[in-house]
């Protein structure tokens, strides 16, 4: 995502990133991968939860999930999928966006 974020930025768009780790564990995972964007901890899973991210296959890890959310607060486009390794190739998203 990092590569694609001042593309979606310039597409009026913001990317927030949340993780299932406790706060020490998501500053270091910023850290490393150098993350410009927020990212939140939910390690009690209330956001992953309501929106049905946890893994399939590890309730304590979060599935990969990206929610296109309009001005309007309503989803306007999305991605899901049951594994964790599975990616969305970053210029979907950017195609999406210009949809809307």
């Amino acid at each position: 995502m990092q590569q694609v974020y001042k593309a979606i930025q310039a597409n009026g768009a913001e990317i927030i990133a949340i993780s299932s780790e406790d706060k020490a564990e998501t500053r270091e995972i910023v850290d490393r991968t150098k993350a410009q964007y927020p990212v939140l901890s939910d390690v009690k899973q209330q956001a992953i939860g309501a929106y049905n991210a946890t893994d399939a296959f590890n309730p304590r890890i979060a599935r990969p999930q990206i929610y296109i959310i309009g001005e309007s607060g309503t989803i306007r486009w999305k991605f899901l999928d049951i594994r964790v390794g599975n990616r969305l190739d970053s210029a979907k998203i950017i195609d999406e966006l210009k949809k809307l």
